[in-house]
């Protein structure tokens, strides 16, 4: 697996032009092109906004100020993993002829959605970054930002291997089992609701069931963005904590090596079962 993970420098131009070209699919025809990747973050914000602080479901949200900033801390790490996976599940398979008629590296599919979706990460940011200057909060938010950026430089690299990872288990899988790209927008969906994107997260919330809570990755990943992105309690930017980075690591490392372990063994017959 050394081997097949050092060949891939040798195609790094062929994975930057399936990325760009990711990238213009994604947009092609469209009007507003690259700015739905501001306005689509925006939009779910208005949404989830209105539905926990003005509807009967505000009780939810009780006590979050700056509901916006606090929901966008979650869901910008979230959309690149729900995108991510969702796009690999298919790449294979919707990639058949050109794998039936050129030889390379199959995993440069997934992992070209995983960076292009990694740029559409970058500009949802940018949306982070104007709401927490519309929140008066710029100055203190930047102060701390800068001095806990170096663990948002370990968190990334977190989430993108843990990212990958899964994408390439489902990627490979679904060449197989067609069902594993209807059921994965599920299992998404699941995974939303068990983390705590939209609501704040108490170790007791769930009693006797909170370990098995926090058992999912993507759990400990976002509260880790929410201290640096949001903060803790008392809205004060706060370093994760660092049971959940080193369980995040962990995990990570360990589905993408199950991941790529899979994608392997199961590649050589791709291209007769495509």
């Amino acid at each position: 697996m050394v081997d097949q993970l050092k060949s891939l420098f040798k195609y790094k131009e062929l994975l930057l032009n399936f990325a760009k070209k990711e990238l213009k699919v994604k947009y092609k025809n469209s009007v507003l092109g690259f700015f739905w990747s501001l306005l689509n973050p925006i939009l779910m914000m208005i949404v989830f906004t209105v539905l926990f602080t003005v509807s009967p479901l505000r009780v939810a949200a009780k006590g979050i100020d700056n509901f916006p900033i606090f929901f966008l801390a979650g869901l910008l790490p979230w959309n690149f993993f729900n995108a991510t996976v969702v796009g690999s599940t298919t790449s294979i398979v919707g990639n058949g002829a050109l794998i039936k008629k050129v030889y390379f590296p199959r995993e440069l599919l997934p992992i070209s959605i995983a960076v292009a979706n990694l740029v559409n990460f970058a500009l949802e940011l940018l949306v982070l970054i104007v709401f927490v200057l519309g929140s008066g909060l710029f100055l203190t938010r930047f102060l701390g930002f800068y001095k806990f950026l170096p663990i948002l430089l370990v968190l990334l690299p977190i989430l993108f291997v843990f990212t990958l990872g899964v994408s390439l288990m489902a990627a490979s899988l679904n060449v197989y089992f067609r069902d594993i790209q209807h059921i994965i927008g599920i299992i998404l969906m699941v995974l939303f609701y068990s983390t705590p994107i939209i609501y704040k997260f108490n170790p007791g919330m769930f009693g006797k069931f909170g370990i098995i809570y926090m058992l999912n990755p993507m759990a400990d990943i976002v509260l880790s963005f929410k201290s640096i992105l949001y903060g803790n309690a008392d809205n004060v930017l706060a370093v994760p904590n660092w049971h959940y980075m080193a369980y995040s690591a962990a995990a990570a490392s360990i589905m993408f090596l199950l991941g790529y372990i899979v994608f392997i063994r199961l590649e050589p017959d791709f291209a007769e079962e495509v």
